[in-house]
């Protein structure tokens, strides 16, 4: 199932430091450990792809999703991730912390479909650690 991911900051000054590596290794890793479901199948036929735009919002607690934005032409399913942004930048460690809650919005959309994320949740501490520990994953 082909995966993207990308991001888009729409407040002034609220931004994750995610470099388009970061992007291209979450859109390769996730797309190999996830598939279709029957429902996905059934909702979207004809090989369909789902992007995630990353982004942020200053006054969350928790995510917020919206979507989907639906492409027939393109054939195209688009979600925004919107992380909670102050909570996040708490944290000892702002990017890990926002990779995680990037995660949990992720498997709340693969959920919607019934789309299985078992392998993902089993490789996400390896795939978060790979990011953490490669300069390249972030812009300077």
């Amino acid at each position: 199932m082909k995966v993207e991911f990308s991001h888009i900051f729409i407040q002034a000054g609220i931004k994750f430091n995610f470099s388009y590596i970061l992007h291209n290794f979450l859109s390769d890793n996730v797309s190999l450990l996830v598939h279709p479901s029957e429902m996905f199948l059934k909702h979207y036929e004809g090989g369909y792809e789902l992007i995630f735009n990353i982004s942020a919002k200053k006054e969350l607690a928790t995510n917020e999703i919206v979507g989907p934005r639906t492409s027939k032409k393109n054939k195209k399913i688009e979600f925004t991730i919107f992380l909670p942004y102050t909570p996040i930048m708490k944290e000892l460690e702002p990017n890990r912390s926002a990779l995680v809650h990037l995660f949990e919005g992720v498997y709340e959309v693969l959920g919607k479909y019934e789309i299985d994320t078992s392998k993902l949740k089993a490789e996400q501490e390896k795939i978060i650690d790979k990011i953490m520990s490669s300069p390249e994953m972030f812009e300077k």
